[in-house]
């Protein structure tokens, strides 16, 4: 497979970047509006040039621009800091009047409280360097990290498949194995779950690439470094290991270590819910891949109406993927570890749910969720466009003469 290799060295990048952030700099004081529109014009050249992408340029190119198109309307029409989570992230942008306020904040946060971490010093660190750098006061330019840690979702999800993704394909030719990537590619760029959470003031997008970027770090056994990304990812969200281990699990084939780590979730569950939290977890396993609710007419309005859309593509992609683990032997492995990973994580999406409710004394029952699962999915929402990818080019057997039931053992 040809790759595209133009500028790709990490240091090539960064200076990019650096660049990018005094180009903004000089840029911001004429208008929060022009400096916003440069900084993505100027993040095109980052996206194809100093980032390693395979020869698909029409995914590339329509991806992005179907990307930065979404970017403009949530731009325009949504309201980057509605929820307590948002207003909390973006207070401190005015409570602290610089960085040197801040981060002495944060580090004694994190000495103090280390056992008990709060996300919003956490994810501070990550946003108030830019907002002070370039002393913004808009909500809205957080679109513009948020953004660029998408493309580097999108980027780093590639290099998992093109490193590790060692499952088999109907076909072992370069145009093939295109295609999958391809198909990935365009799928996480153009998701309107990613383009929302990305164009409001929240950590989800981060947490997703945290996720991703810690399970490449094991699989290339950098651990020291793993370790430093996993204790932060934590800090933002407290259960970041399921999800980590999980997109471990799926690219090192852990197949009898998953299975452990779902039989240990499904005993926990257990215990502290009994037989309904296993229930509710096998719902939720689903859930993941159609939330919103396509059936659910309400889910049709403007606000959701392409999330539903993208549930709806995800409820075809389940079925699809069914058809094919039942007619094609070599799928088997794949969709079974994909399945045990997503489970695992519900098992985990349900105690965290659980804890919710009775917290807040609430009634927990049949279809309980407790919280907002559509923000919760996006650190596996990878895993789904991998599985859509792979079942679509595994789907094309159907359409071709002589296939036979359990082929491509």
């Amino acid at each position: 497979m040809r790759v595209n290799r133009t500028l790709q060295h990490p240091m090539v990048a960064a200076m990019y970047l650096v660049m990018l952030l005094l180009m903004a700099k000089l840029l911001f004081p004429l208008g929060e509006q022009i400096g916003m529109v440069m900084f993505f014009a100027m993040l095109i050249p980052f996206f194809f040039f100093l980032l390693r992408w395979p020869d698909t340029p029409g995914a590339l190119y329509v991806g992005i621009c179907v990307m930065l198109a979404g970017k403009l309307v949530y731009a325009v029409t949504t309201n980057p800091v509605t929820g307590p989570d948002e207003i909390h992230y973006f207070e401190q942008v005015s409570t602290f009047q610089k960085l040197s306020d801040f981060m002495p904040y944060a580090l004694d946060h994190i000495v103090t409280q280390w056992a008990n971490i709060s996300a919003y010093p956490m994810f501070g660190m990550l946003y108030m360097p830019l907002f002070k750098w370039l002393e913004l006061e808009n909500p809205l330019a957080i679109i513009m990290l948020n953004s660029l840690l998408l493309i580097l979702v999108v980027n780093q999800t590639y290099r998992l498949n093109a490193a590790k993704f060692d499952y088999a394909l109907p076909d072992v030719q370069e145009e093939r194995s295109s295609r999958f990537h391809a198909i990935v590619i365009f799928g996480l760029l153009v998701s309107p779950s990613f383009m929302l959470l990305s164009s409001v003031f929240a950590k989800d997008v981060a947490c997703a690439l945290l996720g991703l970027f810690g399970a490449g770090l094991l699989i290339r056994r950098k651990y020291v470094l793993f370790l430093l990304v996993l204790a932060y990812s934590t800090g933002l969200r407290d259960y970041s290991i399921v999800y980590t281990f999980g997109i471990y699990f799926l690219y090192a084939q852990k197949m009898r270590t998953s299975l452990v780590v779902m039989i240990a979730a499904m005993g926990v569950l257990v215990l502290q819910i009994g037989p309904l939290g296993l229930m509710n977890a096998s719902l939720l396993t689903v859930f993941l891949f159609i939330s919103p609710n396509p059936s659910n007419l309400s889910n049709w309005n403007s606000e959701i109406a392409m999330r539903t859309l993208e549930a709806l593509w995800m409820s075809f992609i389940l079925v699809a993927s069914v058809l094919n683990y039942l007619r094609f032997k070599a799928t088997r492995r794949f969709y079974l570890l994909a399945l045990i990973v997503l489970f695992s994580y519900a098992c985990t999406l349900v105690l965290v749910g659980y804890v919710t409710v009775t917290g807040r004394e609430m009634e927990y029952g049949l279809g309980t969720v407790g919280d907002n699962m559509v923000r919760k999915k996006l650190p596996v929402l990878p895993i789904l466009y991998v599985i859509s990818a792979y079942t679509l080019v595994w789907g094309r057997k159907w359409f071709q003469k002589g296939g036979t039931i359990n082929e491509g053992t």
